[in-house]
């Protein structure tokens, strides 16, 4: 707020130069001169210093081990794990905001990866041969959750838990599972609403 200066001060000082120019000596205006820095000093509005708002940490993602190198453009990769039987999943289209860091695939043991970047962190694709129990029995810090239901599109029922706050979705095909995992169920279920087989996605990014 602009500090607000009173007006009694700067009056009597007026007066005092006006009557000197008349042959007064004094002239008591009843004015304490330390006044005026007090008051100036009373009307400032002191400011605040903004608080910043401390950020999440990242959570670690389930370690799978040596996961499979990532290239930018994956297309040929999840096209080579087709090729092996595997039905690759990837996202038809991305929601608002994310981005894709890469793809990549190995055959032996046989795992197609994708990273993305979402506006509220970043969320990982992770295929593997078996079941989702074989794949989560032995990932320690897992707490079970409700399963979600995307059969409006075009899957099934998501197993869901909980990974020290972050959230991890799995998903049962034949022979393969894929499991999701990222910042938040909103998020994580975001991406799996946009999961198609590799060879049923068409014009896809990559």
């Amino acid at each position: 707020m602009r500090a607000t200066r009173t007006i009694g001060p700067a009056l009597g000082a007026s007066l005092v130069l006006l009557l000197a120019a008349c042959g007064e000596d004094t002239l008591d205006t009843g004015v304490d001169p330390s006044s005026e820095t007090s008051t100036e000093t009373s009307t400032e509005t002191p400011t605040e210093t903004p608080t910043e708002t401390p950020s999440a940490a990242p959570v670690e993602p389930v370690d799978f081990g040596a996961e499979p190198a990532l290239a930018e453009r994956y297309k040929k990769a999840a096209l080579r794990a087709t090729s092996d039987e595997l039905i690759t999943m990837v996202p038809s289209a991305l929601p608002e905001g994310w981005t894709t860091v890469g793809g990549g695939y190995q055959p032996d043991p046989q795992w197609w990866r994708m990273e993305f970047t979402a506006p509220t962190g970043d969320v990982v694709l992770d295929q593997l041969p078996g079941t989702s129990d074989d794949v989560l029995a032995d990932q320690p810090d897992l707490t079970e959750a409700d399963d979600i239901d995307l059969s409006d599109w075009g899957t099934g029922a998501w197993s869901a838990w909980d990974h020290e706050g972050a959230t991890v979705l799995a998903y049962d095909l034949k022979g393969s599972t894929v499991v999701l995992q990222g910042p938040d169920l909103e998020t994580v279920r975001g991406l799996a609403e946009t999961l198609l087989p590799a060879d049923e996605a068409g014009e896809q990014e990559g």
